[in-house]
């Protein structure tokens, strides 16, 4: 077990501790091992019973974790499989984000939050490549919109294409599909992206291309 989950456990209370075992589903595996852990080297006598029970929540979780949903999970109840409230997991925009952020606004923001959550881990210096994906595909799809009457229909399967494949070439490889993490609020990117696009139908309108 990673020795700064035990030195994290040590400095709670117990009350805190057997909060996290009770309700460990909302808790990383190794926060629950760690406050069973501690609490046995304060005194705390679990039956066997106890323990057993713990140790398979936990493995469930594991699995559960690990068959983590590509992108297309987001439809389903399995898509927030991965998330967690334990204020020790890494926070992260979650897949539900980025997916409507790369349709709504564009592949090159999902992007950019993307980005943000590789930053966070090991692979923090793969971060531009994902910047760079968006940014290709976002212009890529400009090119073709400007080139050719493409149906608007066609213009958003071709978004939820890009973001397949963002997801599948950088969250599963950089991020992790097993990776456990609470969600980051969606505010601040939520008002720029409103913003852009208002900024972006003012000009519109001001070139005289947008109806009045």
């Amino acid at each position: 077990m990673d020795e700064n989950f035990n030195q994290r456990a040590a400095l709670k209370s117990d009350e805190e501790l057997h909060n996290c075992i009770d309700n460990r589903d909302k808790y990383l595996p190794e926060s629950v091992e760690a406050a069973v852990a501690e609490l046995q080297n304060r005194g705390v006598v679990f039956l066997d019973e106890e323990l057993k029970v713990i140790s398979e929540d936990m493995q469930a979780r594991r699995e559960i974790a690990e068959s983590g949903t590509g992108i297309f999970g987001i439809f389903n109840t399995g898509w927030n499989n991965n998330m967690v409230e334990d204020p020790d997991a890494p926070v992260f925009f979650s897949k539900r984000a980025i997916f409507a952020f790369s349709v709504l606004f564009s592949v090159f923001f999902g992007s950019i939050l993307l980005a943000i959550n590789v930053s966070k881990t090991k692979n923090r210096g793969r971060a531009i490549l994902v910047v760079l994906y968006g940014l290709g595909f976002t212009l890529l799809q400009g090119i073709l919109l400007r080139s050719y009457p493409i149906d608007p229909i066609i213009s958003l399967m071709s978004s939820i294409i890009g973001a397949y494949i963002m997801d599948n070439l950088f969250w599963n490889r950089f991020v992790g599909n097993s990776t456990l993490y609470r969600s980051r609020p969606i505010w601040v990117p939520l008002i720029i992206g409103i913003a852009i696009v208002a900024s972006y139908l003012i000009m519109l309108k001001s070139y005289g291309k947008l109806p009045v």
